[in-house]
């Protein structure tokens, strides 16, 4: 039975069977899907839920050279999809 994997690749989030661990056999670009599901994952998760008592969680990775990664999600009342201190891709 072939291992069901998902991987980033130069142009998205990718998800499929792979022929063996480099090489994919079918592959489709899911990157929208996975950023949602990521999303909601960590609402759920970090939060307790779009109504828990949490409005700030996530993870952090140590790098090798002394700094961290940081992946957050934040529940805000007023959304600006374009506020001047943005730092979103």
């Amino acid at each position: 039975m072939s291992k069901y994997h998902v991987g980033t690749g130069l142009c998205g989030i990718y998800a499929g069977v792979l022929k063996n661990k480099n090489e994919w056999k079918d592959k489709t670009e899911c990157t929208d899907s996975a950023i949602v599901a990521v999303r909601d994952y960590m609402v759920d998760e970090c939060l307790g839920g779009i109504n828990g008592n949490k409005t700030t969680g996530g993870y952090q990775w140590d790098l090798k050279d002394g700094r961290s990664v940081q992946l957050l999600v934040k529940v805000i009342d007023n959304f600006n999809p374009f506020p001047e201190s943005s730092n979103a891709c």
